[in-house]
């Protein structure tokens, strides 16, 4: 007997859609401050350093939601399949 799997229903009921909203912006966010990092203005200004440093910051907030996100997704797998 093959028990039959709703991956959708799954998906919907693991994944926490406001944390994957809070990654895309702030992915989109440090794609946007790293665009910026090439303009020669800023460069001048001497801006570059605390431009990096705030895509490290971004980079940092990018894998602690990706690591609550990790849990959040085992935990809710775990009520599923007891």
């Amino acid at each position: 007997m093959t028990t039959e799997i709703n991956i959708e229903e799954i998906k919907n009921k693991a994944v926490h859609s406001e944390l994957l909203k809070a990654m895309y912006l702030i992915n989109q966010a440090r794609s946007i401050v790293s665009g910026t990092m090439d303009e020669k203005e800023l460069r001048d200004a001497g801006q570059w350093d605390c431009l990096d440093d705030t895509v490290s910051r971004l980079n940092e907030c990018s894998r602690d939601v990706s690591y609550i996100i990790g849990t959040i997704i085992t935990n809710r797998v775990s009520v599923l399949t007891t």
